[in-house]
Order: structure tokens, then sequence, then C-alpha cells
């Protein structure tokens, strides 16, 4: 992994999220507004992350999650799909082959950091880690002030090819054409930068005939979604008990925080795709990435 490790900057481009032209680099410190020079689009400072959001309109159902997850109504809030929340940093650079030292020369950026617990924990080690997401960040995720921006994958304002590593996960598959929200992911990975993608829901994923079951269970009031992903939840809290052959209350307790959040993102969002690995790969090989499976739903890439 090396060879996608370079001297590091602590510029970074940035572009209209309107109309795409440059408009300087990111402040070294929080400010009013960034102008952009040529349709006067602003990008603002609020609630320590900066507003990028040009389509407000946009749905949002699927970033809603981790307000409802830090408010204690999708299991327990010290946990992530049942895990200790710094699983997912060990997980990733198990994946990317990294080491925490290389981070601290790397430019990164997370696409929908949803928790923030991820970016967090990148943002100790790496002092040019930079996220992006449907909604603002967590307050107890405490993220770098200046580091997080609200806006939409489709318009990220980041000049193309700058970031050592681009992480996004459980994002594209929830999105209208995920081909072309790979697009812009794989638009912001420098040369022989690498791209890691996971969370993707593949062929045969059960908890999606929830979807199939109750058509457009995305437009049910949120009070009826929670229900549901506490019932489906527990019942299948109980079948993974059995399974497992794990009755104790701390397996309950895990499993049940897995299933009743896995389940609300499978019911919540307005589109949820399947993608097989070969469509995956296929993706990153036709905008010249080197790419492997690193386990389900999960992918890196090389740029060559």
């Amino acid at each position: 992994m090396e060879q996608i490790l370079r001297e590091a900057t602590t510029e970074l481009g940035l572009k209209c999220p309107a109309c795409a032209s440059r408009v300087g680099s990111v402040p070294a410190a929080p400010q009013k507004a960034i102008i952009c020079p040529n349709c006067d689009y602003p990008m603002t400072w609020a609630d320590d992350c900066w507003d990028a959001c040009t389509d407000k309109t946009y749905p949002r159902d699927f970033a809603r999650q981790w307000v409802l997850w830090e408010a204690g109504k999708l299991g327990d809030p010290t946990r992530v799909y049942g895990n200790d929340p710094s699983a997912y940093f060990r997980e990733l650079l198990a994946h990317t082959c990294l080491s925490e030292k290389n981070l601290d020369s790397m430019k990164i950026l997370e696409v929908g950091y949803g928790h923030g617990r991820l970016l967090n924990q990148l943002q100790q080690h790496c002092p040019t880690a930079y996220g992006i997401d449907l909604s603002k960040p967590l307050k107890s995720a405490n993220l770098r002030p200046g580091s997080a921006i609200f806006g939409n994958l489709l318009n990220i304002p980041f000049m193309f090819g700058q970031f050592d590593l681009v992480i996004c996960r459980g994002v594209i598959h929830c999105t209208p054409d995920p081909e072309k929200s790979f697009a812009c992911l794989a638009e912001q990975v420098a040369p022989r930068g690498m791209l890691y993608v996971g969370g993707l829901y593949e062929p045969g994923k059960g908890n999606l005939i929830l979807r199939k079951i109750f058509p457009r269970v995305y437009d049910y009031p949120e009070p009826i979604q929670l229900l549901m992903a506490s019932i489906f939840g527990f019942g299948r809290s109980v079948v993974e008990c059995l399974r497992t052959r794990r009755f104790n209350l701390r397996s309950i307790r895990d499993f049940y925080a897995h299933y009743k959040l896995d389940i609300f993102d499978i019911i919540s969002p307005h589109w949820t795709a399947v993608l097989t690995e070969n469509e995956v790969i296929m993706w990153f090989e036709s905008r010249g990435f080197l790419a492997r499976k690193v386990g389900y739903g999960d992918y890196v890439g090389i740029r060559k």
C-alpha cells in the first residue's frame, strides 16, 4: 500500500456545489460564508459544519436514522449495529491494509459519515480527514470543527482527484442511481489513491423481503416504522439467540441493537438497490481502478 502514500499538503481545493466553479481552498478556520465568484452561491457556516446542500428537497430519510439512534430509539446508542463503534475503524484498517501511522500523511474523505464515529477516529490520526453527509453532524460525534459538510454526494464541493482515501459505507445503494453515485466517489480519488466502498446490499439479504410484504413502507409514518423495527428486530434477535445458542442478556441486547437498526435501515430509505459483485467490480475497473472484494458488500479499489 506504500504506492498510495505521498507527502501531504494542507490545502484542499473547493468547488461550488451549484455550478462546479473553483472557489478557493478549505479555510484554516470557519468563516461566515464562501461565496462562488461565478454564481454567487454561498456555502455558509452553521452548527459546526459547512452547509453546501444545494437541493434541500432531496429525500433525506436515510440520514434521519442517526438522529433517532443518538436519541436511543434504535437500540443502544453506545453500539452501532450491535458492535463497539471502534470495530468499524479496525475493519477499515484491515480491509485497506493501512496502519494508523499511514493515515497521518493522507487526505481522507468519508462520504456519508452518519453517526460520525469512524470519521472521529480517523481524525484522531489524520489532520486532513473530512466528511460529507445529508444531515448535519451529531453532537455526540465530536467531529473537528470545519471538517464536516452538509451536502449531497452528487454535488461534493471538493475539486476532483485530491483524496488519498475516499470512504463510503452503506450509502450508494440507497440513492436513485447507484452507478452515478459511485462515479461521484471515484472522481474524488487522487492518482494511486484508494476507494473503499462498503455495506452494500447483495442478493440474498433476507430482511429486504419486508419491502415486498409492505409496499411503499418508506412512506409509512415514522412511529409506525419504529414500531415495525422493534417488532421485527426483536423477532430476529430471538432467532439469532436460538441459532447461536447464546441466551444471556448481553447477547440479546447486542442482537437487538443490530437488527432494530438494520431493519429500520431497510424500510426507511426511498431507494434500496441490490448490487452484485460483478457490477461493482466493473464500476471500479471502468474508472481506472484495480479492485477486489474484501467482505460482504465491501470493496477496495486503487486508482492506477
